[in-house]
């Protein structure tokens, strides 16, 4: 029982695993539909043969000691950190839940605690991390979000918009106030240089203007293959490619001599239509707070309506 549970710290999967998830990054900028769910996975992929040991011990009932407990129960809630798809904490959880059925009475509130119950919502699919919209939300085109938010910011709520900003994934790839991502514009200063307009333009329609400090690269292969990604680097033998917007600093290799040609891409690496999921009060908390710059103390925020 102690062997295996030191392996839930210690396991490596099998190399082969990396490359299969290196050739998956080529899926993220490719199609911005479906890719930032690929880099929300690929940035934190859960351990394989880990989760594999956590599982088989979740349905042990006896060789366990208090200092074990601990220990497995400490890996199942530092494991919710992982992502692996819409299904991986459902799966995490059921293995908790499993192993918890094992503990005694007078110690089960303690692991469970322990162990995360916190951390998941009663579906047990996604983490109670940040409340995410309530919709209903509806395909927001830029004249109606423009007619909700013109001139009609008055008494917006600063923290919902914080959380709205993060639930509909800016903060992954923007810089505010110095927190969050760095794949996209700082935007602390949005609201001092664009008009609402604007705003929700470049958030409707992110393909519409891509920046070229922003923009990624097509590396057009010899093997008449391509990859696309952001070069953040080269010398004289070697590109160095960002394509995980949420693990930035995991870049990809390109060998320069097998790389033919290399083109813009016209593809924006911001996901369209982020604020679809948004009701007319929430694309106004969340409007208030970009154009404040993440900042409670900003003039739109002292506005009160007649």
């Amino acid at each position: 029982m102690s062997k295996t549970i030191a392996l839930l710290k210690d396991a490596k999967d099998d190399s082969s695993d990396q490359e299969t998830f290196t050739e998956s990054t080529d899926l993220i900028m490719r199609n911005p539909q479906y890719g930032l769910d690929i880099a929300a996975m690929l940035a934190k992929t859960p351990p394989g043969q880990q989760v594999y040991y956590a599982t088989v011990l979740s349905e042990a009932k006896t060789g366990w000691t208090p200092d074990l407990y601990e220990k497995y129960f400490n890996w199942i809630r530092s494991s919710f950190d992982y992502k692996g798809g819409r299904s991986y904490v459902g799966f995490i959880d059921v293995a908790r839940r499993r192993a918890l059925s094992h503990v005694s009475k007078d110690k089960f509130d303690y692991y469970n605690t322990l162990s995360g119950d916190s951390l998941v919502s009663g579906g047990g699919n996604d983490l109670a991390d940040v409340e995410g919209p309530k919709g209903p939300g509806r395909q927001w085109t830029v004249d109606e979000a423009l007619a909700v938010v013109k001139d009609s910011l008055d008494n917006r709520n600063f923290e919902r918009g914080k959380q709205l900003y993060a639930a509909t994934l800016c903060i992954s790839c923007h810089t505010m106030n110095g927190e969050g991502g760095i794949v996209g514009p700082d935007l602390t200063q949005l609201g001092n240089r664009f008009t609402p307009k604007d705003i929700l333009e470049a958030t409707i329609h992110p393909n519409e203007v891509v920046s070229d400090q922003y923009a990624a690269t097509v590396f057009e292969l010899n093997n008449g293959n391509s990859i696309v990604g952001r070069l953040i680097k080269e010398d004289q033998e070697t590109y160095f490619v960002s394509q995980n917007p949420f693990a930035p600093q995991d870049l990809r290799e390109i060998a320069k001599n097998e790389v033919k040609g290399l083109k813009a891409s016209d593809v924006s690496v911001m996901l369209p239509g982020l604020i679809n999921s948004l009701n007319p009060e929430e694309l106004k908390d969340l409007m208030a707070y970009l154009i404040s710059g993440g900042n409670k103390e900003n003039k739109v925020y002292k506005s009160v309506a007649p």
